[in-house]
């Protein structure tokens, strides 16, 4: 089996029985997850592990500037610059999807329905 998985966009919705939402709150949730005690966390578990001290950021290195660092890839020498971590969400349909030619292209999507629904929420 091949790897389809594709990036999803962020206007997409999402459905777990019975938790339906917008792909971009939950990333602003993961996000908040790691600003707050989440990294932390990666922190200790990299130091117990023996691999040293990595260093405290806020979530503005984190996520937007980026940390300066050095980087070593395979066949290289190093390099200086900056890492950040940025969440995306992947997805990989069970059939392939098929383009339908709608009889009625004036009505609207089950996704703008849901939107709605969500915004509404919100």
């Amino acid at each position: 089996m091949e790897n389809k998985f594709q990036q999803i966009d962020q206007a997409s919705v999402l459905s777990w029985e019975p938790c339906t939402l917008k792909i971009n709150k939950l990333i602003s949730s993961i996000y908040q997850f790691l600003g707050d005690e989440g990294w932390e966390n990666v922190r200790e578990n990299l130091d117990s592990a023996g691999s040293g001290q990595i260093p405290e950021m806020n979530e503005k290195l984190l996520f937007i500037e980026g940390m300066r660092c050095e980087l070593l890839q395979p066949g290289k020498d190093w390099q200086k610059g900056r890492v950040k971590i940025k969440v995306s969400l992947e997805f990989c349909p069970d059939e392939p999807e098929i383009e339908a030619i709608s009889e009625n292209t004036t009505s609207e999507s089950s996704l703008d329905d849901i939107r709605r629904k969500l915004n509404q929420v919100n």
